[in-house]
């Protein structure tokens, strides 16, 4: 079983990856070990002296090497891609097959959905002027929130820098988490699904293993390979394969709502899809107010009841705040309305997968002629009364 240094700094694994032998055919574009040496073509303007009036620039360009080649900028190398999936095939091991997809693109910052068949992890990454590094990373995440708007904490601390200029071979640099990065490889040519692009290659030193990352331009991670130890039989290669643009993320759910004869509760299984930096409140609020194929008919909320916020806290509960109409057009005794609210716990706990809710009014109490919950008072999820 990998070490947590290698876990932590690589969240494909995150979830827990055994290696064992697997000789994988990695069949990608390798580049040339060595450049091809071209002698220069003679200058006929040499002075007296064997200096050249244009010695200064070419000068510049020798002793930058590569550098003038590619692209300085690193967000070419790793753009904030918005409403577009990735997805990555691995070599048959388990958890080496992923999907990315950009929940939140920010003028500073890219929440990104690394989704295995194990585990779902956000990634936020910073971007400054000369290096992206991760700052947030948060495993087993199966809702859709602006980690940088609620300022819930990272669960692991010590992050890794992913790329950092200049963008040349030989650049190294180390991170908060302790691994050692090197750009190995630029101006390389590799095959995606766009067709071949120009990419780098990072190669990081972990405490147990060796990850080598692909970057393409205007495209980000196009392949990851990753060793334990010094060890080939143990490499594991995941390999872009899909780059859909216009596309959104799908999230399962559950509204639930009361039945026809407000004796119980009816269950509705749903897709919420929502584009980079769609809040999910709002998709959530329309589809609990019946507006989709699937809900038409639920009675749960009215036409005019909004979520103006909701968001998971640090204590575990969830934080959730209608508008007024939630009372005001509320026309139930206190059995509906108990179920109701119940139907409401159910959903949000449920899409947070959490048991507890705090429910308010434009930022005060909620209060009706029935019930009222005060500051600090929690709905439960509760399925005793669903309908089966």
């Amino acid at each position: 079983m990998m070490k947590n240094s290698w876990k932590k700094a690589s969240v494909l694994f995150i979830a827990g990856m055994v290696l064992s032998a697997c000789g994988t055919d990695n069949t990608i574009d390798e580049p040339l070990d060595e450049e091809e040496v071209v002698a220069p073509d003679v200058d006929e303007n040499v002075t007296d002296d064997g200096t050249n009036d244009d010695d200064t620039n070419d000068s510049d360009e020798d002793s930058n090497g590569e550098t003038n080649q590619v692209s300085q900028d690193i967000e070419t190398w790793f753009p904030r891609l918005e409403n577009t999936l990735l997805e990555y095939e691995g070599d048959e091991m388990e958890y080496s097959s992923f999907t990315r997809y950009p929940q939140f693109a920010h003028d500073d910052t890219l929440q990104m959905l690394e989704s295995t068949g194990g585990t779902d992890v956000a990634i936020i990454y910073e971007y400054t002027e000369n290096q992206i590094e991760e700052v947030f990373i948060r495993p087993e995440t199966y809702f859709r929130e602006d980690f940088v708007d609620t300022g819930l904490e990272s669960e692991h601390s010590g992050f890794n820098i992913i790329l950092q200029a200049p963008i040349e071979v030989g650049h190294s640099w180390e991170s908060p988490n302790g691994t050692t990065s090197e750009i190995t490889e630029v101006g390389i040519e590799m095959d995606t699904p766009m067709g071949t692009v120009e990419a780098i290659g990072v190669t990081t030193i972990f405490e147990d293993g060796i990850e080598v990352s692909y970057y393409g331009e205007g495209i980000g991670l196009i392949q990851r390979e990753m060793v334990q130890g010094d060890d080939e039989e143990t490499k594991v290669t995941s390999r872009l394969t899909a780059f859909e643009g216009n596309k959104a993320e799908e999230i399962p759910l559950t509204v639930y709502g009361v039945d026809d004869q407000a004796l119980g509760i009816n269950a509705v299984p749903v897709t919420m899809s929502l584009m980079t930096n769609d809040p999910a409140r709002l998709t959530l609020a329309s589809l609990m107010r019946g507006e989709s194929p699937e809900t038409e008919g639920l009675y749960l909320l009215t036409e005019g009841v909004e979520i103006n916020y909701m968001y998971l806290g640090h204590d575990g509960i969830v934080h959730v705040d209608f508008s007024s109409e939630l009372v005001n057009e509320m026309n139930a005794g206190s059995g509906t309305e108990g179920l109701l609210l119940q139907s409401i716990a159910n959903t949000i706990g449920g899409y947070y997968g959490v048991q507890e809710i705090a429910l308010t009014v434009d930022g005060g109490s909620y209060e009706s002629g029935h019930i009222l919950l005060e500051e600090g008072d929690t709905l439960t999820v509760d399925h005793s009364n669903v309908n089966q």
